[in-house]
């Protein structure tokens, strides 16, 4: 394929799963090395829903100029509403339950063990 617009492949996967970190993480790490094996011009999503599973893909070698528009600035919203390919600074603070915990002794400081 050219290196013009990227392949779009879009993985609907059920959001339940989605959820779970230990299934989702190496899934996603699979699909996003193979295309850097490959050295494939394409971007992976991987979208939750509670539908039917599938996958789609947009090949840009066979969508019209304008139609390629569209969907490159759905592609750079995606990218926005979820802070793709951005470093995110987040300070490092303490933070303070404002409510006692009732635990049986499980948790690290609270006001029940100390």
């Amino acid at each position: 394929m050219e290196k013009g617009y990227p392949l779009i492949i879009v993985f609907y996967l059920d959001a339940e799963m989605m959820k779970v970190p230990e299934i989702i993480s190496p899934f996603a790490e699979s699909v996003n090395n193979m295309l850097a094996h490959k050295e494939a011009n394409a971007l992976a999503f991987f979208i939750p829903t509670k539908g039917e599973e599938r996958v789609e893909c947009i090949n840009p070698t066979i969508m019209a100029e304008a139609d390629m528009e569209k969907i490159n600035q759905m592609v750079e919203d995606i990218k926005e509403s979820f802070a793709v390919g951005l470093d995110i600074d987040v300070p490092d603070e303490e933070i303070e339950l404002d409510h006692k915990c009732d635990c049986e002794g499980g948790c690290e400081g609270c006001d029940k063990h100390e």
